[in-house]
């Protein structure tokens, strides 16, 4: 049978991991936003003029 003494040891434990865990979530976080704020646009669409047709098949479908 533990102690009293042993179960406040425990549970101490347990609540300063939980809040180590809590606070690096937090780090990680701040820092994933803090970078995301300095990031480049890149562009991911190609845009075509009207006469220049990408290398793609394209299908006519009569109605």
């Amino acid at each position: 049978m533990s102690t009293p003494e042993s179960f406040i040891m425990k549970k101490n434990i347990l609540g300063a991991f939980v809040i180590m865990f809590v606070a690096v979530a937090l780090f990680l976080m701040i820092e994933d936003i803090a970078k995301s704020g300095k990031a480049q646009p890149t562009q991911n669409v190609e845009i075509y003029d009207e006469n220049n047709h990408p290398n793609l098949a394209t299908l006519d479908a009569e109605d």
